[in-house]
């Protein structure tokens, strides 16, 4: 087992593992450590982990280190704990600056609703009646009054308002409702509908 605690690395070099060289270990564990600036002449500037049956990595980050891939895994697979909402892949290589948790956000339209998620798909695409931002841990519903029938909307801008004659009372829905006979919505984006007004009367719209 090997564990990197607390601490900054910094002008490492190898031919490749520039930091760390880890094979058929049971354990590496990495927190609170600022990899900078380490290189490698192959692959893998700051960790080459080969058959390493458990990484975890939290509160690190990797600025300027310099060669194709910063981490390379072989059998290995690297545990981020990433907030919701981000994503960073557990195996293969890692390219460029990135630090954790903050990991990579989820794409406009996708969440992630748990930690460990190895793509940018997330935890799948926004679900109907919400939007989900870049980084979007939970999808956040459309507000009363409007809706969005789709799956994917990126941003609040998608729900749409709901038309003349209807209403939606509820946040986070698919449709709107028809205004009842007796009632009336002359707005769009209204979450409830009117009485008729005496001497008039209304049909359901």
């Amino acid at each position: 087992a090997v564990s990197i605690i607390g601490s900054t690395v910094t002008g490492c070099s190898a031919w490749d593992g520039g930091v760390v060289w880890a094979e058929n270990s049971e354990s590496l564990s990495i927190a609170g450590v600022d990899f900078i600036n380490n290189t490698a002449f192959g692959s893998s500037s700051v960790l080459y982990l080969d058959n390493v049956k458990q990484t975890s990595i939290i509160d690190a980050s990797f600025t300027g280190n310099n060669v194709v891939s910063v981490i390379q895994t072989i059998n290995s697979e690297i545990d981020w704990a990433c907030r919701l909402g981000r994503w960073m892949p557990t195996k293969g290589a890692v390219f460029g600056d990135f630090s954790a948790p903050e990991c990579n956000l989820c794409p406009d339209g996708y969440f992630g609703n748990t930690s460990g998620l190895a793509n940018s798909s997330c935890s799948g695409q926004c679900t109907k009646g919400h939007f989900c931002e870049a980084g979007t841990g939970h999808p956040e519903p459309c507000p009363a009054g409007r809706y969005s029938p789709v799956i994917g909307a990126p941003r609040e801008e998608f729900c749409i308002p709901c038309a003349p004659g209807q209403y939606q009372p509820l946040a986070g829905q698919s449709d709107c409702l028809t205004c009842p006979a007796g009632s009336f919505s002359p707005d769009v984006g209204l979450s409830a509908c009117d009485p008729c007004p005496r001497g008039g009367y209304c049909e359901e719209a």
